[in-house]
């Protein structure tokens, strides 16, 4: 007996790509209409994608672009709407001191994410390091804030801002 190992979708790179040709046509023949297809940054989208679902999910998008824009070209606000954004990044979110690392994964979301906003991205990973921290020390406000390397008083204050309290 052997094995093969196949690897899971945002791993293979413009093979994602020859996966959607195939679902969009097959579609699109299905529902007798012309195939959508993706502006440039669509498609770019497309291939920085990482499909938390695999391949059923890249399916299941091919049929609601099908359905939603038969012969039409959908751009890149149109597919992200479609997307699972909270989860189209890798889990493993580079170190700070790796800064190219940090760069290229701002990039992709920059070049992705139609709207964009730094604020509030900036404000969504401080509360969740705020929630994690205060989580970790089943509460204790000196523990994370010592955790997070920031005084008590500065901890609560943003616990505030977000209502974590």
């Amino acid at each position: 007996m052997f094995s093969i190992a196949v690897p899971p979708l945002r791993e293979m790179g413009k093979d994602k790509l020859t996966l959607l040709d195939h679902f969009r046509d097959f579609y699109a023949r299905e529902a007798k209409s012309q195939p959508f297809s993706l502006d440039q940054r669509a498609q770019q989208m497309w291939e920085d994608y990482h499909f938390p679902g695999n391949v059923r999910e890249l399916r299941n998008i091919a049929i609601r672009l099908t359905t939603k824009y038969p012969g039409l070209s959908v751009n890149a606000q149109q597919l992200e709407a479609e997307l699972d954004t909270d989860q189209a990044y890798p889990q493993e979110i580079p170190l700070a001191s790796d800064s190219k690392a940090l760069i290229e994964l701002a990039r992709k979301q920059l070049q992705t994410l139609a709207n964009f906003n730094l604020d509030a991205t900036l404000r969504q990973w401080e509360k969740a390091y705020v929630e994690a921290a205060l989580n970790m020390t089943h509460g204790n406000l000196s523990q994370a804030a010592k955790l997070l390397g920031i005084n008590r008083t500065t901890l609560y204050s943003r616990m505030q801002t977000y209502g974590t309290e």
